[in-house]
């Protein structure tokens, strides 16, 4: 910060209100490299298709899925990010919308499994509310926004990455201590929450944002790969319909966790695996 001070020979070092200090923060100004969650819209149509060009998780080890909109662990929808109210059916809510990815390694050693920016973007970290790992978000130009969860990351925090670029791993470093102090704590699945990791894909520009399957998106070169391990847009998908007509019940926390255990059909297993 610029001091005002007097020099020897009276002058004075006031700024001049009308130029700009190139060493203080506009805080009126966009950075470029962020999305503004709370922006409706703009101009340039957000783009839909297949632009997913890159695998995003090393699928040697994945043997498990939850499918979109299921009930498995919690509420993750646009109707948590909007705080609607549960009469307000214009917005989902009261569901899963990403997948939980499971793989077949132990908590240690970490970082067996690399995952993938899908596409070109910046690169960001959320540490908040994280025990184990943290969130590692790719943010394409065009707002788009793939987040990997419970990772380690392999890149630098406000990174420029290209599509198929290593930017995570897991098991996450801290996973086996995780996975000590929920069995410590009495929780059941704790064994087998270290072996799990999240993805989402989601557009903060759109108002509600808009949360979508990453089946819907794949470049056909990449829903071959998934497929070929039993994983497609027709088995990972529970329809907003279905979903609608059995809502996910939620106990009322502020991360709206599920009550109860979520039947096999909200999972979907690689071909030749039993859990």
């Amino acid at each position: 910060m610029i001091k005002n001070s007097s020099s020897s020979n009276g002058s004075s070092n006031k700024v001049d209100p009308n130029k700009v200090d190139p060493n203080k923060v506009d805080p009126n100004k966009v950075d470029p490299n962020k999305v503004d969650p709370n922006k409706s819209g703009s101009n340039k149509a957000v783009p839909m298709g297949n632009f997913l060009v890159a695998n995003p998780v090393d699928l040697e080890h994945v043997v498990r899925l939850s499918k979109f909109r299921s009930c498995v662990g919690h509420d993750y929808s646009p109707a948590v990010l909007a705080k609607s109210s549960a009469s307000d059916t214009s917005i989902e809510g009261k569901r899963s919308m990403k997948h939980y990815v499971i793989i077949d390694v132990p908590s240690s050693p970490s970082r067996v499994v690399k995952g993938y920016a899908p596409f070109d973007g910046t690169l960001s970290y959320s540490t908040s509310g994280y025990t184990m790992g943290i969130a590692v978000l790719i943010t394409s130009s065009d707002g788009w926004v793939f987040e990997f969860m419970h990772v380690d990351p392999l890149v630098a925090d406000g990174s420029k990455v290209k599509a198929g670029d290593a930017v995570v791993a897991v098991p996450a470093n801290n996973a086996a201590a995780a996975n000590a102090q929920k069995n410590a704590g009495g929780t059941p699945s704790g064994a087998d929450s270290t072996n799990v990791f999240d993805i989402a894909l989601y557009n903060p520009f759109l108002k509600p944002s808009n949360f979508e399957t990453i089946f819907k998106h794949f470049a056909p070169n990449v829903a071959s790969l998934w497929a070929a391990k039993g994983f497609t847009a027709e088995s990972t998908i529970i329809s907003k319909e279905l979903r609608d007509a059995s809502p996910c019940v939620t106990d009322g926390s502020w991360n709206g966790n599920f009550v109860g255990t979520a039947p096999e059909s909200d999972y979907v297993n690689a071909i030749g695996y039993k859990p």
